[in-house]
């Protein structure tokens, strides 16, 4: 039986629609993830930014990497530091900067977070091949590379971007005493190449 040829544009379209649903079924697991952890999708944002760089942050460095504005940045960090995962102090260098780190109960929280995340995609993808696992993650790749050229997103290396969220379980070791980072300095946060986008639920 001859297959009923598609046009580009029609094939477009259904990709476009697939994507679509996609991203709002794995929005709305995150969201229901993120719930049973007692957090939001904000919040987790800005402990896994805190995490990822194992060094204070200041409140301008956590809005642009999250993506975030300042006035909804404050209420993201007066929640966590409530919660007791975030904790606050003056730069030594400068007293009008606040430096911002996870505390260990913040580490531990994502740590947990990111295991049930991890364990859920084993699960979820047992059917696939190592090798469909590698061609899916090109393909994702290369359409992350061609949204940013459509919205004219300069960035030299899609890989840097990616980086930034990418947190192995090797980095979720709560810290101890000896590795505890300290507010010596405030160290510049590589600042991201996407303007800010709409704010979900603080």
């Amino acid at each position: 039986m001859n297959k009923v040829a598609v046009s580009r544009a029609e094939r477009l379209r259904r990709i476009s629609a697939t994507f679509v649903v996609l991203m709002w079924i794995a929005m709305r697991r995150f969201w229901q993830l993120l719930q049973a952890f007692g957090l939001t999708p904000p919040q987790f944002m800005v402990l896994f930014a805190l995490v990822k760089a194992r060094t204070p942050r200041s409140m301008n460095d956590l809005t642009d990497i999250t993506f975030q504005d300042a006035p909804t940045m404050t209420g993201i960090i007066d929640r966590l530091e409530k919660a007791g995962l975030v904790e606050r102090a003056r730069s030594t260098t400068d007293r009008r900067v606040v430096l911002v780190q996870a505390t260990q109960a913040g580490v531990a929280l994502l740590r947990q977070v990111s295991e049930k995340l991890l364990d859920d995609d084993v699960a979820g993808c047992a059917v696939l091949t190592d090798e469909e696992l590698a061609d899916t993650e090109a393909l994702f790749q290369e359409i992350f590379r061609i949204h940013l050229k459509r919205f004219h997103i300069a960035v030299e290396n899609v890989e840097d971007i990616i980086s930034q969220w990418d947190l192995s379980l090797h980095d979720l070791i709560p810290l101890d005493e000896a590795s505890q980072v300290t507010y010596a300095e405030d160290v510049p946060l590589q600042p991201s190449s996407v303007s800010q986008i709409d704010n979900f639920e603080s």
